[in-house]
This record gives C-alpha cells, structure tokens and sequence, in this order.
C-alpha cells in the first residue's frame, strides 16, 4: 500500500512538472535559419500557397530545381506565394542541395505534411489555401500551375 502511495504521489508530481505536449501541427523550421515554423500561421500569413514537396534524393529532385524560377513565375501570375518543402531527409543534406540556390524552403524531417495533404509522389506540387486546405495536387511544372490558374 506504502509502496502504492509512493508510485501515485511520483506521478501526479510529474503530471504537475512536465510540462503538455502539444500536438497543434507539423515540427518544421525554416530551411535557411532552423527557425521553427508553425504551418497554419505560416499558410494564413503567405496563402494561397504553391507548395513543391521536394526531397534531394528523389527521382525529378533536379528537374524540381531547375524548372524552380519557371513555377515561381507562374506562380506570381496566378497570385500563389512558392515554398519549397524539404521532406524526410535531414536538413544537412538538403542544405547541401538547395544553400547555393537562394531558394526559400522549409524543412519537414518526417514528411507530416505528405501525409496531411496525402501526397504520395515526390516531388509534387500542392496548392494550398490560406486555411491551409488543399486545392489541388499538381504536377512540379509552370505548366500545370498555368493549367491550374485558368480553369
């Protein structure tokens, strides 16, 4: 019973001292500064967003990048903010990649924002509201985002 009261009285003391966890959303921090980045606040200040889920070592990664200024351009003419989202990789290794770019991009180490927008081809291109729906699912070109404008 002694024993009991002890285990109890440890417990309630660690309920009190550690603090919640709190599930609000994705852990993700800017690519650039390891900034952490809470992705409703982040869609509600910048969205409607074009949002290329990119990762280094996929099959299109280089593609991805090269036609980069071309879906940013298209994106500008249909009023769409492009970020870049570095899925399940390290960081390290998508720095090596995109430091040299000057591309903005945020870091999504285990891909929590793949399966929130149910993506399943990397890369791949989502546009988002600024409630952070998802509108549509594209493929990573000008072209569909053009496509995607004028429907």
């Amino acid at each position: 019973m002694r024993r009991r009261t002890l285990v109890l009285g440890v417990l309630g003391c660690l309920l009190v001292v550690v603090p919640a966890v709190r599930a609000e959303g994705p852990a993700l921090v800017d690519g650039v500064s390891g900034v952490p980045i809470e992705w409703d606040a982040w869609v509600a200040k910048h969205g409607p967003a074009a949002v290329l889920m990119w990762s280094s070592w996929t099959p299109g990664a280089d593609e991805a990048i090269d036609a980069h200024a071309a879906i940013a351009a298209a994106c500008r003419e249909a009023d769409l903010e492009l970020i870049l989202l570095d899925v399940q990789e390290p960081i390290a290794d998508a720095r090596a990649v995109l430091g040299s770019k000057g591309i903005a991009w945020i870091h999504d180490r285990h891909g929590a924002l793949l399966k929130q927008y149910r993506v399943i081809r990397v890369p791949s291109l989502v546009i988002v509201s600024s409630k952070g729906e998802a509108l549509a699912r594209l493929e990573p070109t000008a072209a569909a985002v053009g496509g995607w404008k004028n429907q």
